[in-house]
């Protein structure tokens, strides 16, 4: 019974890590923005409440209203994926810590798959913990790049970009060694079976 909870937590950790990681990256985060250039853009309705939220100034078709719109669709949207980020991180932290302690007592079963196995996951959370920081700070940025000091927002714009990057690659790295990670779970030691096997002897 306990191999079977083991087990059981081990592919819950990593569907939910997953599952979760692939789904904000690959569409959640990329709706909420592409969301908020429509609200911006297409004036007051249901989705402002039918209220402006740009002023009149800035709805022309000319390149300072443009890039106005863009600065305000970019910081709404910001403001709404940010707060998700905390618990976006304790969650992949949780789940890769679950799927780590389980697979560990793997590494010696026979088969370099379960080897493979505890790496591709340390390696994996190892991610998460150097990309939470790096998250934070992007936020942080994304806030400044609105700064009213000239000096402290172009710094912020300057920056941005860069470490904006670096926070998605580690992102996509994430999502691929925890889903490699959920493959090899069709490969789970059989531990259980053979001493099944044994008792049935």
């Amino acid at each position: 019974m306990g191999e079977t909870i083991r087990r059981g937590i081990h592919l819950l950790a990593l569907g939910m890590w997953f599952g979760g990681a692939a789904f904000f990256n690959f569409f959640t985060a990329t709706t909420i923005f592409e969301s908020f250039k429509h609200v911006v853009n297409d004036g007051p309705t249901d989705r402002t409440a039918f209220v402006s939220i740009v002023p009149a100034e800035f709805t022309a078709d000319t390149d300072a209203a443009k890039n106005t719109r863009s600065n305000l669709a970019s910081a709404l949207a910001g403001s709404a994926v940010g707060p998700v980020f905390p618990k976006y991180f304790a969650m992949q932290a949780v789940c890769g810590l679950l799927a780590l302690a389980t697979a560990i007592g793997w590494r010696d079963a026979p088969g370099l798959i379960h080897r493979w196995r505890v790496r591709v996951l340390f390696v994996a959370v190892l991610t998460v913990v150097v990309a939470w920081p790096i998250s934070n700070y992007v936020s942080e940025l994304r806030v400044l790049r609105f700064a009213l000091e000239t000096a402290t927002r172009d710094a912020a714009v300057a920056a941005f970009g860069p470490w904006h990057l670096v926070s998605l690659l580690l992102s996509f790295v994430t999502v691929t060694l925890a889903g490699i990670a959920l493959a090899m779970g069709g490969k789970l030691p059989n531990c259980c079976s053979e001493q099944h096997k044994g008792e049935k002897v």
